[in-house]
C-alpha cells in the first residue's frame, strides 16, 4: 500500500509533464455549471502561469491562453500552435493586456485546436512576444479527454 502512495506522489510531482483535464465549473453565486477542457504547461507554477482552457462561457465556446511570461501591449496577438511533430499553424487572437490573456470565440479556431489535440501526446503554444513556447508533454489519453469534453459539452451546456 505504501508503494502505491509513493508512486502516486512521484507521478503527481512531475513538473515536466503537461496536464489535460475535463472540468465542470460551478459559479459560486448562481450555481450555474459550465464545461471546460483545461491544459497546463509542463512548468506551470502559481507565480508564472502557463495554461489554457476551452470553456462554454455564457452560451459560447471560448479558447483562452495565459502566459504571464509574455509581454504584449496590443489588443491582438499572434499565437502559434504545434501538435506532436505536425506542421505548426498560427492564428491572431484577442489579447487582454491587463492579464496577459489571449482568447477567441471563433469556433473555427477552437475546433481546429480540438481536432489537433485529439490523439496528441504533446504540443506547443507560443504567444507572439514570449521568449519560449509553452510545452505540454506526455499528455495522457488526449483523444478520450477531448471526446468526453465534447460529449459533456452537448449534454450539460447551452453551447
Amino acid at each position: 500500500m505504501k508503494l502505491i502512495y509513493l508512486l502516486n506522489f512521484l507521478i503527481s510531482a512531475n513538473i515536466y509533464a503537461g496536464v489535460l483535464l475535463n472540468e465542470i465549473l460551478v459559479d459560486e453565486f448562481t450555481d450555474e455549471e459550465s464545461v471546460a477542457l483545461t491544459f497546463t504547461a509542463d512548468e506551470d507554477f502559481e507565480v508564472f502561469r502557463k495554461w489554457g482552457q476551452i470553456v462554454c462561457n455564457e452560451g459560447s465556446l471560448l479558447l483562452g491562453i495565459e502566459d504571464t511570461d509574455s509581454w504584449h501591449f496590443e489588443d491582438y496577438i499572434k499565437v502559434k500552435f504545434r501538435f506532436d511533430k505536425n506542421q505548426p499553424f498560427e492564428y491572431q487572437l484577442n489579447f487582454d493586456t491587463d492579464s496577459s490573456f489571449a482568447y477567441t470565440y471563433s469556433e473555427e479556431i477552437i475546433f481546429t485546436v480540438l481536432d489537433e489535440l485529439k490523439g496528441s501526446r504533446s504540443f506547443l503554444i507560443q504567444l507572439e512576444d514570449a521568449d519560449v513556447p509553452m510545452r505540454f508533454t506526455d499528455i495522457y489519453d488526449s483523444e478520450g479527454k477531448v471526446n468526453k469534453f465534447l460529449e459533456t459539452l452537448l449534454t450539460k451546456s447551452d453551447c
